[in-house]
C-alpha cells in the first residue's frame, strides 16, 4: 500500500524527472545560415533504411542531406546517433578523402564537401557551422 505522503512525493517528482529527461538531449537542426556567407538552400530527411550500415548498427536515429549557397557550395550530411560517444568514434574512424571534412558535434556526424570550390571555402565553412550549430 502506498501511502498518501509517498504517493505526493511520487506526483510531485515525476513531472520534473519528465521534464529534466526532455531537456538532457536537444533537437539537431541544420542552421539556416551558417556565417554570413551560407544559406540553406536545400534538405531533405533520409530514410533510415539506405543509411550506411555501420550507422544503422551503431545507432542512427535519422540523417539529413543538406545544400548549402555560397562560397564551394557545401553539401552536408548529419547523422544523429544516439550518443555523443558514437559521433566521436565515427570520427575518428573517418577516412580522409579529398574534399570532405568530418566533424562531430554532440549526438552529430557531420560530413561536409565541397561542390564547387576551394578546401579554404570549405574549411571556413566548417569553422562557421560549428558556431552555428
Amino acid at each position: 500500500m502506498v501511502s498518501k505522503r509517498n504517493l505526493l512525493g511520487w506526483m510531485l517528482a515525476a513531472p520534473l524527472a519528465l521534464a529534466l529527461n526532455a531537456c538532457g538531449e536537444r533537437k539537431l537542426e541544420l542552421p539556416a545560415v551558417v556565417g554570413t556567407e551560407w544559406k540553406l538552400r536545400t534538405r531533405e530527411q533520409l530514410a533510415a533504411l539506405h543509411a550506411p550500415q555501420n550507422m544503422q548498427a551503431l545507432g542512427l536515429q535519422g540523417w539529413w542531406h543538406a545544400e548549402y549557397d555560397g562560397p564551394a557550395a557545401p553539401a552536408v550530411f548529419l547523422y544523429e546517433m544516439k550518443t555523443a560517444a558514437t559521433a566521436f568514434e565515427l570520427v575518428q574512424k573517418h577516412r580522409s578523402t579529398p574534399g570532405v571534412i568530418a566533424l562531430n558535434i554532440d549526438r552529430a556526424f557531420i560530413t561536409m564537401q565541397t561542390v564547387r570550390g576551394t578546401m579554404p571555402d570549405l574549411n571556413r565553412f566548417a569553422s562557421a557551422f560549428e558556431k552555428a550549430f
